[in-house]
């Protein structure tokens, strides 16, 4: 089971990103389930989601980065499904990221060592708003800074609606928190993601998109 965790500020582009890569997904015959806790939003990604025909699993009631217990429960739940390839979490746009990470990391410690053996973190995905973010880095600098920081992929968003100075100095910044591992790609994901970006998040080959 290979876990992609997706995190971004209220309105970024989440569900949308995460739908394209679902989209794939199905297409290469992988069974794909999720895990959403969007304060404010579940209920409408949620069944965005399942529309598309994928396991669902919405956990309410607070922001998930704090409900360790819930989490753990959501994702033990899904591995019981069979044949079941990859899981995507969508937490609260006010998730702290760098939390998200450190409890995604410990879960397998909690497993059998048969069941731990299956699970896999594959990727921390960060998406940041291109059209907002320097009203969110005058708001919210440390959730964003910190989904940036722990991120292995980010995606620079709605880059469709900005000009290409504003890009261009918003991906310099955006790089001064990134880890040197980690990739960035400038999308527009209401447009569906580029094989390569698809690549990037999921570390398999694309045949198509």
């Amino acid at each position: 089971m290979r876990v992609v965790s997706v995190v971004g500020f209220l309105g970024s582009g989440k569900t949308t990103s995460i739908a394209a890569l679902a989209r794939h997904l199905t297409s290469q015959r992988q069974r794909v389930a999720f895990l959403i806790n969007d304060v404010g939003e579940v209920q409408r990604d949620g069944a965005v989601i399942r529309a598309g025909g994928h396991e669902v699993v919405e956990i309410y009631g607070g922001c998930l980065c704090l409900m360790r217990d819930d989490l753990y429960q959501g994702l033990a739940e899904l591995a019981q499904i069979p044949d079941l390839g990859w899981v995507i979490i969508e937490p609260s746009g006010m998730a702290d990221a760098e939390r998200m990470s450190r409890l995604l990391e410990r879960f397998p410690r909690i497993l059998d060592a048969a069941s731990a053996a299956q699970y896999h973190l594959q990727c921390r995905l960060s998406i940041v708003d291109a059209v907002r973010y320097r009203l969110l880095m005058r708001s919210v600098p440390h959730l964003i800074r910190a989904s940036v920081r722990v991120a292995d992929v980010v995606l620079l968003n709605k880059v469709d609606a900005a000009k290409t100075s504003d890009i261009d100095a918003i991906e310099a910044d955006v790089r001064k928190n990134m880890k040197p591992t980690a990739v960035l790609r400038r999308v527009s994901a209401k447009d569906e993601l580029a094989a390569p970006v698809i690549r990037d998040v999921l570390g398999m080959a694309v045949q198509h998109v």
